[in-house]
């Protein structure tokens, strides 16, 4: 039996990559195994199990889908990214389309539009939380003004009006990621088939619809899955200005873990959802790696 040889160079090439594996295996591999492990267990840091028996099985996710207040927050967090992807996207493709034309200005306009991505959301979201302030915020000031309300709002402290507060602090921050990748999408289209279009006398809804659009499908189908994939596991926005209130309005998923496993201490429970979330995003990052690959071809 022949013994295999790695090279020297082999050999030099996995010592580089070793550092990685043993990161990702601590910080990545390590936590997923012990949350999946928990899934199936008995955790309840409050009362210990009245059996004595640990391993309880689906028992954990079973208890999930009975409790009202989980699909209160899928609920949630379904609508919470159906409304901020679909509007950063329409706003991200609208901003580049407007950026990619020549205009006085356009070098700082296009430097200035990354600055909401760009400001840490812990910041964001204070500069909001004073925006959105009932008696003293700026946004209740313009609006009673211009007589749009007849009186303040408290948009952090009415469980109607939280929810779409806190989208609107989530699309502000994010279709500025989509604008710049788009313009970076549209840049690379072909002039020609433009000036062909024109001498054929097409109209710019024309020019959208038969030659921009097709040509930007590949990026946009990743930045549509990479917003998904963000949304899905996004926690500092609504936290941070509502802490998931009033009244569970604004409890995304992620929310729901934390106050189930550190205010609870339900950890089994928060683990189960936990894994079922990891499912959903595998799903959605196997859909990206597939439109990735599809843009990388065409």
């Amino acid at each position: 039996m022949k013994r295999l040889k790695i090279s020297r160079e082999t050999k030099s090439g996995y010592l580089f990559i070793l550092p990685l594996v043993i990161i990702l295996a601590v910080f990545l591999a390590y936590p997923i195994l012990k949350a999946a492990l928990m899934s199936v267990q008995y955790w309840k840091m409050t009362k210990p199990s009245p059996d004595g028996h640990y391993f309880v099985g689906v028992e954990n996710y079973a208890n999930v889908f009975q409790d009202e207040f989980f699909w209160n927050s899928a609920r949630v967090t379904v609508l919470y990214m159906v409304v901020t992807v679909a509007f950063r996207f329409i706003l991200g493709f609208g901003t580049a389309l407007t950026l990619n034309t020549k205009f006085r200005g356009c070098g700082l306009a296009r430097a200035l539009i990354i600055i909401p991505w760009a400001v840490p959301e812990v910041v964001a979201c204070l500069v909001w939380i004073l925006m959105y302030d009932k008696d003293y915020g700026i946004i209740n000031s313009m609006l009673t003004g211009m007589g749009v309300l007849s009186g303040n709002v408290g948009w952090l402290l009415d469980k109607n009006v939280a929810l779409p507060a806190a989208m609107a602090v989530n699309i502000w921050k994010g279709f500025p990621f989509v604008a710049i990748m788009l313009l970076a999408g549209l840049q690379g289209i072909d002039q020609e088939m433009y000036e062909a279009a024109t001498v054929d006398g097409a109209t710019r809804l024309q020019k959208l619809r038969y030659i921009t659009w097709p040509s930007l499908k590949p990026v946009s189908m990743v930045v549509f899955l990479l917003l998904i994939i963000w949304t899905l596991k996004d926690y500092a926005i609504a936290y941070l200005l509502a802490k998931g209130g009033p009244a569970r309005a604004t409890e995304i998923l992620t929310i729901f873990v934390q106050q189930t496993a550190f205010k609870y201490f339900d950890f089994g429970k928060a683990s189960a959802v936990g894994m079922l979330m990891l499912l959903a995003s595998c799903i959605f990052t196997g859909l990206y790696f597939r439109a990735l690959n599809k843009g990388e071809k065409a």
